[in-house]
């Protein structure tokens, strides 16, 4: 670690590195007084009731899709155009989002940390680096917003407050509740399955209810055991009890409804389906205030640019997304607000692709120093592009942004957090290591950086 990424630290940053300064003589430098100011009591913007978090499992090719860097290896197909904008765009790729850019913003000064998709991943999900020894701990940003927001949940909010819709495939696997209580856990939903499941006719109710009252009276004093070893029954209580009240809701059968309309105009496809869910479950706002949503299939080594591969995710990401955001902006609630106005949505992969040529295998790797992030709704203002890359993608030339760096996942957290009305400045000092916990750590993967919300997007 040669410098900050920051010109700053707060004071209780610097200080905590100033603890691990006493066994480590190289930290010395890092505690000059120009990196050090007082801390100060920050504001959330609250603006945003939902955050919607999009993930592009595998890494989207940033320089095929919403960095377009037209070369002798872009497929005419495309259609790359230069729109009314000056946006280079593939509009055979994306033709609905193109017609709806005033309704996202694209951060083109994205970087990641990692260029492994375990690690990676689960910088997505926690943003925090993966540590070993506190993999398990470290609970996701959609746990730690469950937790904050358990305070404003109504008598009649019978849904997980942390949903996650296909997160079956992910090499990081879904991450849980860490060492928070297991209702912050995700409520996984995989819409291939038969979703009326979740919104049983009255005789199955009957039969279900009768079998989890004799399940109580079987085990009911382990689910009260307030002991460290009696933890796993009491989530799997927690569990339980929420599917419970959730298939006892009768705004179920509305949410896990996806009409065949529905279904043809979100793209007929997986994707669409989740997409239409994730629709049902913020316009009921019957508990849930994170979404985790995945669409798998991104990680391009090979063949990219084949029709089952770039080609169909996009057509499917463009279909569900931009039915996603008509929808969304479309439905106004009584006081006036839109779903959208009301919801915050980040769309990305784990990182982006390598730029330039394709490889052997006429596919892109790995590629952290760049990619593309879309952003929406939740008080944003779309119709803007923060940030560039150079002439191929390779790096980020202007960040556009108040960080002057490029935008990492510390950054995108602080900004859900903000929309959310947390302060992501808080720390958590009891924890099963000891460790404290924060919301948004200050010491990265590989350096240490004062992460901030994107204030641009508002702009």
């Amino acid at each position: 670690m040669e410098h900050f990424t920051d010109n700053f630290l707060t004071r209780r940053e610097a200080f905590r590195l100033g603890r691990a300064a006493a066994s480590g003589y190289f930290f010395l430098p890092l505690l000059a007084p120009r990196n050090v100011r007082a801390a100060r009591k920050v504001e959330p913007r609250g603006s945003a009731r939902f955050c919607l978090f999009f993930m592009l499992d595998g890494g989207q090719s940033h320089v095929d899709g919403w960095d377009l860097k037209e070369g002798a290896w872009t497929p005419q197909d495309f259609e790359a155009t230069t729109l009314p904008t000056g946006i280079k765009w593939p509009m055979a790729l994306y033709p609905k989002l193109a017609a709806r850019m005033d309704k996202f913003t694209l951060i083109r000064s994205a970087a990641a940390w990692d260029a492994v998709h375990g690690r990676a991943q689960y910088y997505v999900q926690a943003a925090h680096p993966m540590n070993l020894a506190l993999k398990k701990e470290i609970p996701p940003i959609g746990a730690v917003a469950a937790s904050e927001l358990e305070g404003q949940r109504r008598a009649g909010d019978t849904f997980p407050p942390y949903v996650a819709i296909n997160v079956l495939q992910s090499q990081a696997g879904l991450l849980n509740s860490g060492f928070l209580p297991a209702a912050y856990s995700p409520f996984l939903v995989n819409t291939n399955t038969d979703l009326t499941a979740f919104s049983p006719d009255p005789e199955s109710k009957r039969d279900l209810d009768r079998r989890w009252n004799l399940l109580l009276e079987f085990d009911g004093r382990l689910r009260t055991d307030s002991s460290l070893a009696a933890k796993a029954y009491r989530d799997f209580h927690d569990h339980y009890k929420g599917a419970s009240r959730l298939m006892a809701d009768p705004r179920s059968a509305r949410v896990f409804d996806l009409p065949a309309a529905d279904k043809k105009r979100y793209g007929n496809t997986t994707t669409g389906d989740a997409c239409i869910l994730a629709r049902n479950l913020i316009h009921a706002d019957a508990g849930t205030r994170f979404i985790f949503l995945q669409q798998n299939g991104w990680d391009h080594h090979s063949a990219i640019y084949e029709r089952k591969n770039f080609y169909q995710l996009s057509w499917d990401l463009d279909a569900a997304l931009s039915s996603l955001l008509d929808d969304l902006s479309a439905t106004q609630r009584p006081s006036g607000k839109t779903l959208l106005d009301e919801t915050l949505i980040f769309c990305l992969g784990e990182f982006g692709r390598t730029p330039g040529p394709i490889n052997g295998l006429k596919g892109r790797d790995h590629y952290p120093t760049a990619y593309t992030v879309l952003t929406a709704g939740g008080g944003t203002r779309g119709g803007k592009i923060i940030g560039q890359t150079d002439g191929i993608g390779a790096k980020v030339v202007k960040p556009e942004w108040q960080g002057r760096r490029p935008v990492y996942m510390e950054d995108i957290a602080t900004t859900v957090y903000s929309a959310l009305g947390i302060d992501w400045t808080k720390t958590i000092t009891t924890t099963p290591s000891g460790r404290e916990f924060y919301y948004v750590e200050p010491v990265t993967a590989t350096t240490a950086i004062a992460s901030r919300e994107i204030a641009e997007l508002y702009a």
